[in-house]
C-alpha cells in the first residue's frame, strides 16, 4: 500500500489570515486541491523558516559544542538531528562545523556508550543522544562528501549506547526515567528508547528484535478506547494529546503495521486537531511526533492526501511562533518549570518543518538501502 510520499505544504492561512491568526485557526480544514503557484510559495516559506532555524542554532551553540543548559545531552541530540534532517549533505557546507562539534561533544560525554544522568531523567539524554549519533553514522554511510568523524568510534559508541538502552527495558516492555530501574515504566521514556533502537537497526546494527517487539507491545497496551494513549500501562486515565502523538509515531515504525491501533490513534489526533496540541504542555514535542506519525501513516496507507492538511496545519502553527532572529521561545511546561533556553524549542520546531523531506531513517517506513560492503 506504500507509494512515494509527497506532501502538500498547506500553509495558506499564513497568507490569507496573517501570522498572528495562524495559531487560532491552525486546524481549519484546507482545500483538497491547491494551486501550484500557491504551493510553491508555501514551500519557499517553509524552507526559509527552516533555514533561519539552522542559522540560529549554528550561532547559538555553546562553546563546548553542546546546546541547552541542564539537559545538554538530550538538547544537543535534538539540535544535531535538526541539522541532519534539514540538509541533503549535512557534513558539508557552512553548518558542517556546528554539527561536527555537537557530535564530538556527545562522543566525549559518554563512557562505554552510557551518558550520565542529567536532572531527573537518564533515558531522554541517552535516547536522544543515541538517536542523533545513530542517524549521523547512517548518513555518513550514504553521503557523497567526506565526513570528518572517526567512523569506527562512532559505530562502537552507537552499538554500546543501544545496548545500554536495551538492557534497561522493564519486564513490562517499557522504560523508566532512571538507569537500572527495570520495574517502573512510562510512555515518553519508552518512545525515546524505542526510536533510538529502531534507528540503529535501520542502519545495519544488530538490535534484539524481542526488545523492540516488547516495546511496541507495551505502547499498544497504553492505548485507551478513544484511540488516545495513556501516560503508562495500567488503569486507564484521560488520554494524553502529546503522548498519543509520540505513541503513533513510534508504533508506525513497527515492521508489522498494526492497522487497528494506528487508525484509532490517527483519528484521535485528527479529532483534537493541531490547535489542541498547540495548547498542551509540550506543544513542540507534540507537533513533531504528530507530524512524523502522520507522515508514516500516510506512506503505509497511501493516505497522503488525508494527512497532508494535518502536517500543513502543524507547520502553520509552529511557524507562527518563530521569533525574528529565527529561534522559537519555550512554551508550555518547559517555559516555567524546566527552562532549557530556545535551543530545545528551536531544534524541535526545525524537526517539525523537516519531516516532509524524510531524511532521517525514522521518518520512513522502510530502512534506507545501505551501500554494499566491499
Amino acid at each position: 500500500m506504500r507509494t512515494s510520499f509527497r506532501l502538500f505544504i498547506g500553509l495558506s492561512m499564513l497568507f490569507t489570515l496573517g501570522v498572528a491568526g495562524a495559531e487560532e485557526t491552525s486546524d481549519v480544514p484546507l482545500p483538497e486541491t491547491i494551486p501550484e503557484a500557491v504551493e510553491v510559495k508555501r514551500e519557499r516559506v517553509r524552507r526559509a523558516s527552516l533555514k533561519r532555524a539552522l542559522i540560529w542554532l549554528d550561532t547559538s551553540q555553546n562553546e563546548n559544542g553542546s546546546w541547552g543548559k541542564k539537559h545538554t545531552y538530550a538538547v544537543t541530540g535534538l539540535a544535531c538531528l535538526a541539522f541532519l534532517a534539514a540538509q541533503d549533505e549535512p557534513f558539508f557546507g557552512k553548518r558542517n562545523a556546528a554539527l561536527k562539534r555537537g557530535l564530538e561533544f556527545l562522543l566525549a560525554q559518554q563512557k562505554d556508550g552510557v551518558f550520565p544522568k542529567q536532572g531527573h531523567t537518564w533515558i531522554h539524554g541517552q535516547g536522544f543522544a543515541t538517536l542523533a549519533l545513530s542517524e549521523a553514522r547512517g548518513r555518513s554511510l550514504l553521503t557523497e562528501t567526506a565526513v570528518e568523524l572517526d567512523a569506527a568510534l562512532l559505530t562502537d559508541v552507537v552499538v554500546k549506547a543501544a545496548s545500554a538502552i536495551a538492557s534497561n527495558q522493564s519486564a513490562s516492555g517499557g522504560w523508566w526515567y532512571t538507569q537500572g530501574d527495570r520495574k517502573n515504566h512510562e510512555g515518553s521514556t519508552t518512545v525515546c528508547a524505542v526510536q533510538a533502537l529502531v534507528s540503529a537497526s535501520n542502519y545495519g546494527l544488530t538490535v534484539d528484535q524481542a526488545v523492540l517487539d516488547n516495546g511496541f507491545e507495551y505502547l499498544k497496551r497504553c492505548q485507551n478506547p478513544d484511540g488516545g494513549f495513556d501516560y503508562k500501562e495500567g488503569p486507564g486515565t484521560a488520554s494524553m494529546k502529546e503522548g498519543t502523538a509520540a505513541g503513533v509515531s513510534t508504533l508506525a515504525l513497527v515492521k508489522r503495521f498494526d492497522y487497528a491501533v494506528m487508525l484509532e490513534g490517527v483519528k484521535f489526533l485528527e479529532t483534537i486537531g493541531t490547535a489542541g496540541l498547540s495548547r498542551e504542555r509540550f506543544p513542540f514535542y507534540g507537533h513533531f511526533y504528530a507530524s512524523m506519525g502522520m507522515r508514516l501513516f500516510g506512506e503505509e496507507m497511501s493516505e497522503e492526501a488525508r494527512v497532508a492538511p494535518y502536517i500543513a496545519a502543524a507547520h502553520a502553527a509552529v511557524m507562527a511562533w518563530q521569533e525574528e532572529n529565527g529561534s522559537w521561545a519555550e512554551r508550555g511546561w518547559m517555559k516555567g518549570s524546566s527552562p532549557e533556553g530556545s535551543a530545545y524549542s528551536t531544534a524541535f520546531a526545525a524537526l517539525v518543518l523537516a519531516v516532509p523531506e524524510g531524511r532521517l531513517s525514522i521518518f520512513r517506513r522502510d530502512p534506507p538501502a545501505l551501500p554494499q560492503a566491499k
